[in-house]
C-alpha cells in the first residue's frame, strides 16, 4: 500500500524509499526555516544570506547533521516564547551548518565534530516525561573500542543484508557514541528522535557482537522509518498520558512507543532471519542470533496485542502494522 504521499508501506528495507523519505524530511525542515525567517524579518537580526543557502541545501536533500533539526526546535520555541537573544544565537548556530560528507559519520558526544550540540543532543534525546536517560561521553577507549566495533559489523551488514545497509545509510547521517549513567536506574541502550532527524544515539559500551550490533542498527533503522512515515499523519490517536506495557520496556509507555516497539521487533526478526541465512555466522553467533530472533517475536506478539486491544491507529499506522503483522505471519513459528 501507498501513502499519500507516495511512500510504499512493504514490511521489507528499501534503499530507495528511505532516500526519499529522507528528503522528504529535509524538505520540510526548509520549509519550516523558510516560515520562520519569513516571519522573523525585522524582528530578530540574523544572517539572511547563510540562513539562504541553508535551506536550499536542505531542498537539494544535502545531509546536514541532526543539530540543525535540534537547533530549529529550539528556535521555534523560542520565538513563540519571545526569548530574542535567545534565538539571536540559534539563528547564528544554524547559520554556521555545514553537510556532512560521505554516507554518515561517527562521533563521540563530546566529539570536536559537535562541538557546541552536545548537551542540545543530551537535552532532546532525554525529553520523556515519564522516565529520564541519562547520556554522557564515553572514555576515549570506550570510543575507540566501539569504533572497531560499529565499523567491523556495519561491514558484516552490507555483505549480509545490503538492503537493510542502504535503508540505514539513507535514514542516518550521525551515529553518535555516548554512554549512561552508572548511577541511573535504568541505562541507555540506543536511541533516536524526530527532533534530531539524521540522527542515532547508541551506548558505546554495549553492542559487543556482531549480531547484536545488526540488530541494534535493524531497531534503530526502523525508528527512523517510522519518524518518516508519520511525516504527514501520526501512527496512532492515543493520548501521551493513556500509559500501557510495553514489549521492550519494563515501564508503561505512551500508544506511540509501544507502537515504534512492536514494529521494530518485527524488523529486528527480519534482519536475524536474514543473517542466520546468509551462511557468514560460526556457530556461536549463529546461537545468538537465533535466540535473538525468537525474543524478537515474543516481543513483538506481546506488543501487537497491546496495540490490537488498545491502539487507535490512523490510516497510516494501520497499514504500516499491517505490514509488519503479515510479515510475522509469513514466518512459521
Amino acid at each position: 500500500m501507498n501513502s499519500a504521499a507516495g511512500f510504499d508501506y512493504s514490511f521489507a528495507p528499501d534503499g530507495a524509499r528511505a532516500l526519499a523519505i529522507d528528503r522528504r524530511a529535509r524538505a520540510s525542515l526548509a520549509d519550516s526555516l523558510e516560515h520562520i525567517v519569513d516571519q522573523s524579518r525585522g524582528r530578530v537580526s540574523f544572517d539572511a544570506t547563510a540562513m539562504a543557502t541553508l535551506i536550499e541545501g536542505l531542498r537539494q536533500g544535502r545531509r546536514y547533521p541532526p543539530s540543525v533539526c535540534g537547533a530549529y526546535f529550539e528556535l521555534a520555541l523560542a520565538l513563540m516564547e519571545e526569548r530574542t537573544q535567545e534565538a539571536e544565537k540559534l539563528f547564528d548556530i544554524l547559520a554556521r551548518e555545514t553537510p556532512i560528507d560521505g554516507r554518515f559519520r561517527l562521533v563521540a558526544l563530546d566529539g570536536p565534530e559537535i562541538a557546541g550540540h552536545s548537551a542540545r543532543y543530551a537535552a532532546l534525546m532525554d525529553s520523556d516525561p515519564y522516565t529520564s536517560f541519562a547520556m554522557i561521553p564515553p572514555s576515549t577507549a570506550t570510543a575507540h573500542d566501539f569504533r572497531t566495533r560499529f565499523e567491523r559489523g556495519h561491514h558484516l551488514l552490507v555483505a549480509t543484508i545490503p538492503e537493510l545497509a542502504a535503508e540505514f545509510d539513507a535514514l542516518v547521517s550521525e551515529v553518535c557514541m555516548v554512554v549512561g549513567d552508572p548511577a541511573a536506574k535504568l541505562q541507555f541502550d540506543g536511541g533516536s528522535s524526530y527532533m534530531l532527524w539524521g540522527g542515532l544515539f547508541l551506548n558505546a559500551a554495549s553492542h559487543q557482537t556482531d549480531v547484536a550490533l545488526i540488530e541494534v542498527l535493524a531497531h534503530e533503522s526502523g525508528h527512523s522509518l517510522l519518524f518518516g512515515y508519520a511525516l504527514d499523519e501520526a501512527l496512532v490517536e492515543n493520548e501521551d498520558d493513556e500509559l500501557y506495557a510495553s514489549p521492550l520496556r519494563p515501564d508503561p509507555r505512551p500508544m506511540d512507543g509501544i507502537y515504534h516497539a512492536t514494529y521494530v521487533s518485527a524488523r529486528m526478526h527480519w534482519a536475524m532471519s536474514r543473517l542466520i541465512e546468509s551462511g557468514r555466522l560460526d556457530d556461536g553467533a549463529l546461537a545468538s542470533a537465533e535466540s535473538a530472533r525468537q525474543l524478537d517475536r515474543k516481543n513483538f506478539e506481546a506488543g501487537y496485542q497491546v496495540v490490537r486491544e488498545h491502539g487507535r491507529l490512523t490510516a497510516t499506522g494501520q497499514a504500516v502494522m499491517a505490514a509488519a503483522r503479515g510479515y510475522m505471519d509469513s514466518i512459521p513459528e
